[in-house]
Formats: structure tokens, sequence, C-alpha cells
């Protein structure tokens, strides 16, 4: 459409200076929400579920009750913005593991080595076994680590199937699921305190060759 002569024609209105100010109100509540994340771990930590409560978190990040609640409306909300960090992680390394380009074996060792070292991270295991804590007493978290062990579980299972086609797809769970029950005992121990006493000396070894074990075991039908 042509502009009638001696009128410029109007450009869209800009408002830059609103716009940097939307933007550093965003910066200023991703920064808000990760100071508050980073205070919730430290609450789990030192104390945990005794004392991790939106009452605490926010008397130790500086803010209001209501203030914490406009990012985290829950206690639980709060818990999943610090553990879901740690399950991604590992089941981000997990899925890295499985889909790699080794052989297959290779890959499963490649898997039990990842969570080996998961057992001997003091923190990540001190917030797995404070999330399962919760897990017991909450029905938000209890689905929460259904839907995670299932994801675990499964893909574990998968990655068995292809290297042993010749066990059944049950099998291969029940296989799954042993392997992570002895991940999880490991875990358990060393996150109770063992690990201060050498009980993590030497054990890479002898974990790898339990899980080679398992994995070539028969499984015999119960009567």
């Amino acid at each position: 459409m042509s502009v009638p002569p001696g009128r410029k024609k109007r450009s869209a209105p800009s408002h830059p200076a609103n716009e940097a100010a939307h933007t550093g109100l965003r910066a200023q509540g991703v920064r808000t929400r990760n100071a508050i994340i980073a205070v919730a771990k430290r609450v789990l930590l030192e104390g945990g579920a005794l004392e991790f409560s939106l009452r605490e978190v926010a008397t130790r990040a500086g803010i209001s009750v209501s203030n914490l609640q406009y990012y985290f409306p829950t206690r639980m909300a709060v818990l999943r913005a610090v553990v879901e960090p740690v399950i991604d992680t590992y089941l981000s390394e997990m899925q890295r593991a499985v889909t790699s380009q080794l052989p297959l074996e290779e890959r499963i060792a490649l898997l039990a080595q990842q969570s080996l070292r998961e057992i001997t991270n003091a923190e990540a295991s001190a917030l797995w076994w404070h999330f399962v804590s919760f897990a017991v007493i909450d029905d938000e978290c209890s689905r929460l680590l259904d839907d995670w062990y299932e994801t675990l579980t499964r893909a574990v299972a998968q990655l068995i199937r292809a290297a042993y086609p010749d066990y059944s797809a049950a099998d291969c769970l029940h296989r799954a699921t042993l392997l992570i029950a002895m991940t999880d005992g490991l875990n358990y121990q060393f996150g109770a305190g063992r690990r201060k006493r050498g009980y993590t000396r030497n054990l890479d070894a002898k974990f790898l060759a339990g899980v080679d074990s398992l994995l070539k075991a028969p499984l015999k039908p119960g009567p």
C-alpha cells in the first residue's frame, strides 16, 4: 500500500527499554530459582527429611515462604528440583552407554562402571536416599520413583536381551532388576558410611565380575 505524500510511514512500535527490563526480570527469576535449589540441596544433605521444609529453605535462602512458593508451590516441588538433575544425568549417561557403538558386552560393562561411579559419589548417593525416604510417605515421590526405576529397568533389560538373544524378555527383566538391586544395595551401604572403612578398595573388578556372573548364570524357574 502506498504512503500519502508528505506523511512518513509509521514503523511498528518498539519498546527496547521494556524488553530489556523484562529480560532482566526473567534472568533475576532464574537466578532466584537456582539459588533456592542450591539452598534446598544443602538443607536436605545437612538435615534430611526432618529439616526439609518450605520454611527452613525460605529462611536460609533469605526470602519469604510466599516468595519461595512462587517458584515451588510445595515441598515436593522443591525436592523434585533438587533430585531430578541427579537422576536425569544418570539416565542420560545410561542412554549413551546403551546406544554407543561398542560391542554389546562392553556396553554392559560400561553401564556397570557408571553405576559404580554413582555408588562412590557421596553427594549423589545421599540425595538419592533422602529422596527414597520421602517416597515411602509421599505418593507423588513414590510415583516418580516408580517411573525412574521403570525407565532404568527396561533400558537395562533391552541391552541384556540384545547381548544375550537366547534369554526371554522376562528373564532379561529379572536380571536387570537383580543388577539394579545389587547396585542399590552397595549404594545404601556406602551412603551409610562404610566407605570410611575402606570397603570400596579394589571394589571395581569384583563388582564387574559379579555383574558378569549374574548375567551369565542360569536363572532357574521357581517351583
